[in-house]
């Protein structure tokens, strides 16, 4: 059976409110769940510490928890995970710099599939950092700080790596954002981030049968589409940054 999986990356910490009484895992994951399934945004908030928070960073929230946690389908497991090896608490967009508000203890992940389940069906998930605060779990939210930067406004970049075995190709990216020089590994053959343009994105493949094209989009606009690269070894994009 064909289905189409999409990963919604968000900021594992986003924004957060109001205190809640979630003392045990058990009853933080029902809560949780239960925010999703409902689609409650308050209850959702409830869950968050934003102490360090700005005003504008509480608004931000209440403007994007719904995009970021509330999908068409059903809800079909929400579970906690450990802090993933690649864990980045800092991320830096639209001139702000976003730290979290407390050290993360854990992954709470959730997962959704459109109905009906056909070979039309879409999957999606995402998650937040949590910790436990004086004996409550609570959701970590990010607090900002403006970096000051007068340049050109942040876009959306991706990178999309299409063909056989691209889903075995390990693929490791620079990019600057805000004026701020970035560098990430991923297994994804696809990611979007947000920053001014990519300097290098470099594709490493260890198997044989691997054949494989790299695109490139900075603001929407494919800018670059490489040779095929077929078995072991690397294809590398660079960008020199503009003048």
């Amino acid at each position: 059976m064909n289905r189409r999986i999409l990963t919604v990356l968000i900021p594992i910490f986003l924004l957060g409110s109001i205190a809640s009484k979630a003392d045990t895992p058990e009853e933080f994951l029902a809560t949780y769940r239960t925010a999703l399934e409902q689609k409650d945004t308050n209850k959702l908030l409830s869950l968050y510490y934003t102490n360090g928070c700005s005003e504008s960073d509480i608004t931000a929230l209440k403007e994007t928890e719904p995009l970021n946690h509330f999908y068409n389908g059903s809800l079909t497991n929400v579970i906690f995970k450990p802090i993933p090896k690649d864990w980045n608490p800092i991320h830096i967009a639209f001139g702000k710099k976003y730290e979290p508000t407390h050290s993360v203890d854990g992954v709470i992940k959730f997962f959704y599939v459109s109905q009906p389940e056909n070979a039309q069906s879409a999957h999606y998930s995402g998650g937040d950092g949590y910790a436990v605060i004086d004996g409550v779990h609570r959701l970590i939210a990010a607090k900002s700080t403006d970096l000051g930067w007068k340049g050109p406004k942040d876009q959306q970049l991706n990178y999309t790596l299409d063909g056989r075995g691209a889903d075995k190709c390990m693929i490791q990216y620079k990019w600057n954002v805000s004026g701020v020089d970035q560098e990430g590994t991923s297994a994804s053959a696809g990611i979007v981030i947000i920053g001014q343009f990519f300097e290098s994105i470099k594709v490493t493949s260890e198997a044989e049968d691997t054949d494989v094209v790299l695109t490139v989009r900075e603001g929407g606009k494919e800018i670059y589409t490489s040779q095929p690269l077929k078995g072991k070894g690397t294809l590398e994009y660079k960008q020199q940054a503009p003048k």
